[in-house]
């Protein structure tokens, strides 16, 4: 039996650690014993973790995490304060010099076969900083690393960056403009290079999406989910929706998440009188459910890698307006097959919504078109091509 380690930074609400969950969930647990491992000790994806599945951390919290709720995500950016913005500037600052060969010989102490870092910067320092000569690395990155710099941070420069990437076995990419990203900031190899779409659990998707919510629908309904950040755009959704209020639209706007932003965007809310119009609803553990009530599926997003929600909005028949960022033409095909894409700005997301407020028929035209993308997920399908391309490649 193979030992195989999925290290990531936290099992708090995000997409690539929702992805870690449906793989490691699905993986067979007879020809792999699977440790997941993570650098903090928090998260809400934690209780998901199936039976038979070792679960480890580098660091637990201070006060234990021990309040746990399902109205919490676990993530770090959870009620964002400027107490936490220093501490997360500290935070940082450790990681760029930290020792991570120590790390990892104080913390990882038994031999696996397969050494995964699923998240950029710290997790893939620490694994490539492994003592175990006889493991197979694989790093997984999630994000267009031109547009999306956050996790460059975690090195002290440039160099550095190229140094630890190129320590490992092979590195995986979430979409082919992701895997351009790798080659052409840190100058990696094409045969070190591997195009994997995200695994999308269809079933449990579509099974949490039955369950009930009190919200009564008397107009067309948008729906967003994602952490309130800049990357997100949901100040540019903001805008845009403020603009068509102003023309006399009928709509609303559901936006689940929690982030940096979300002081930012409350008053950017009531500064354009958009309280009856958008609704930052905060974290739910079940977002299907909210994403299945509403009409259209919206994603303003400055950048992506290959957006796991907007793939499980497709699974749910969603029609979909997205950004025409990182990824999303792999998605949704590049002539928006599966999905209404718009012009990565505040007029592009203006004149997605503006479209289906206005032709009530292409709600009907884009869930059929989504339907037909959701045949592409396969979470079988998807296994296989991992286990045949990672863990039974060496």
């Amino acid at each position: 039996m193979k030992k195989v380690l999925f290290l990531i930074h936290t099992l708090g609400a995000g997409g690539a650690e929702k992805v870690l969950i449906n793989l490691v969930n699905n993986l067979d647990q007879s020809k792999y014993d699977i440790t997941l491992m993570t650098v903090i000790d928090t998260g809400i994806f934690k209780q998901d973790i199936a039976k038979g599945i070792k679960y480890k951390t580098i660091f637990k919290l201070p006060h234990g995490n021990a309040k746990k709720s399902e109205e919490k995500s676990g993530s770090l950016h959870e009620n964002y304060s400027c107490i936490k913005a220093i501490m997360k500037k500290s935070y940082t600052v450790f990681w760029r010099y930290a020792n991570c060969a120590k790390i990892y010989k104080h913390f990882i102490k038994e031999k696996y076969d397969y050494e995964i870092a699923f998240l950029e910067g710290i997790c893939a320092k620490i694994i490539a900083s492994s003592n175990n000569d006889k493991s197979i690395k694989y790093s997984w990155v999630h994000v267009d690393l031109l547009n999306e710099r956050k996790s460059e941070s975690f090195f002290r420069n440039l160099d550095e960056e190229k140094k630890i990437y190129g320590q490992f076995n092979k590195i995986v990419c979430v979409s082919n403009v992701v895997k351009n990203s790798v080659k052409q900031k840190l100058g990696i190899k094409e045969q070190k290079l591997e195009t994997l779409y995200n695994i999308i659990d269809s079933k449990e998707i579509s099974n949490k999406s039955l369950d009930r919510i009190e919200l009564v629908k008397d107009c067309l309904t948008f729906v967003s989910v994602g952490r309130l950040s800049n990357q997100k755009g949901y100040d540019r959704l903001i805008d845009a929706a403020t603009k068509l209020k102003k023309e006399n639209a009928k709509f609303k706007i559901y936006i689940i998440g929690e982030g940096p932003e979300k002081k930012n965007l409350e008053s950017q809310i009531e500064k354009n009188n958009m309280s009856d119009v958008i609704y930052l609803l905060g974290f739910k553990k079940n977002p299907y459910v909210y994403m299945n009530f509403a009409d259209v599926f919206i994603c303003s997003s400055r950048a992506e890698g290959f957006s796991t929600v907007a793939s499980e909005a497709v699974v749910l028949g969603k029609p979909c307006i997205v950004t025409d960022c990182s990824g999303m033409r792999e998605l949704f095909g590049e002539e928006g097959q599966y999905g209404f894409i718009t012009e990565n700005s505040t007029e592009g997301i203006y004149d997605g919504m503006d479209k289906f407020i206005k032709n009530n028929k292409m709600l009907a035209e884009y869930a059929e078109r989504a339907k037909e993308g959701a045949k592409r997920f396969d979470v079988n399908i998807a296994l296989k091509t991992i286990e045949r391309n990672l863990l039974d490649d060496f």
